[in-house]
């Protein structure tokens, strides 16, 4: 997606910020599953947080690599770093929510001790 240039956005009213919400739910779907490819294809890899902050680093080189890539795109802008933020913290929050569900659908407790 990073490789197109839109030209047909630039017609719709201009919503704030909402690029932030785009980058945030892209990168969201990516640690989840990243997340469940650590899960399905290697049922050994450490699992909670570690898997979590592997897959947040792993989404966070992804989304420097996009953006760094936009810049080289005419018509994108590229290196922002907001837009990069975003791209961080939907990845760690899907892999939150990833980590969470599969805790919820196996039975584990989701909050407090880890008996």
């Amino acid at each position: 997606m990073s490789s197109f240039t839109l030209p047909a956005v630039d017609r719709l009213p201009p919503i704030r910020h909402l690029d932030k919400l785009e980058h945030f739910g892209y990168f969201f779907i990516g640690g989840v599953l990243l997340c469940a490819f650590f899960h399905r294809r290697h049922p050994a890899f450490p699992q909670g947080w570690v898997r979590i902050a592997v897959a947040t680093v792993v989404i966070a080189l992804i989304g420097w690599l996009d953006e760094w890539h936009q810049t080289f795109t005419l018509g994108r802008s590229g290196n922002d770093p907001y837009d990069w933020l975003a791209d961080l913290l939907g990845g760690a929050a899907g892999a939150w929510f990833f980590d969470r569900l599969r805790r919820l659908r196996s039975g584990r407790p989701i909050l407090g001790s880890r008996r």
